[in-house]
């Protein structure tokens, strides 16, 4: 699927949207589709669904809040994305936002370990768009992505570290694209879960921490029997 990705920026050209707004849309989400084609935003690859063609990708549209913040679901022939991309970096949003040391603090930890951190949720929509997004409780959303296990649980432990004002949440992606929520992926490594929450393009999993550990290395690890899958 031309190496998309959970959480990737594309754009798709204009006989895409006109057949996306030829569909059968209530009056604010035509609103915000044209919105959304004339400032030529981008949409994000999400999880695909199960019934999805070969030569089609599910795409997302989280709208701000003057459309209520609601969530459109799109497909669209992979032959239509003419562009890739990813959010903006967590020192992109630092300094849009005058944020204080400890972000800029944050992001040189994380690149110093090879890691940089995209700003995806309100705060990555909101500088991509120039839309509000924001809300005071707004949490800011990260994703990371590392090489393996062991770079993973330092990344862990410097979120966990990290003194910011807002709370933290997102992912870890390891190099094979399973994602797991860094909060979680803490809650591991301290011993107080057995299980985390595995998302990739496709499915959703939870995985033992043997598992875990595998992420990242070139053999694939074999599930057990007795795996637990979620769909």
């Amino acid at each position: 699927m031309k190496n998309l990705t959970r959480n990737q920026l594309v754009w798709i050209d204009q006989p895409a949207w006109a057949l996306i707004e030829d569909r059968t849309w209530d009056v604010e989400a035509q609103a915000i589709l044209a919105h959304w084609r004339t400032q030529r935003l981008p949409l994000v690859v999400c999880r695909q669904r199960v019934e999805t063609l070969a030569d089609q990708v599910c795409l997302g549209l989280p709208a701000p809040q003057q459309w209520s913040r609601r969530r459109l679901a799109l497909s669209v022939n992979l032959s239509a994305i003419i562009g890739c991309g990813v959010f903006p970096s967590l020192l992109q949003v630092a300094r849009t936002n005058h944020w204080a040391q400890a972000a800029f603090d944050l992001s040189e930890a994380l690149v110093a370990q090879g890691v940089q951190a995209q700003v995806y949720g309100s705060h990555g929509w909101q500088l991509l768009t120039g839309l509000p997004y924001l809300h005071a409780t707004s949490d800011l959303d990260l994703s990371l992505r590392v090489s393996n296990f062991e770079a993973a649980s330092q990344v862990a432990q410097l979120l966990e570290a990290a003194p910011l004002p807002m709370r933290m949440d997102g992912e870890i992606v390891f190099s094979g694209d399973q994602a797991i929520a860094w909060r979680e992926l803490h809650k591991l490594l301290a011993g107080q879960t057995t299980q985390v929450m595995v998302k990739d393009l496709y499915r959703v999993w939870l995985a033992a921490s043997e598992e875990v550990r595998t992420f990242g290395r070139s053999t694939p690890w074999t599930a057990p029997d007795a795996a637990l899958a979620l769909s």
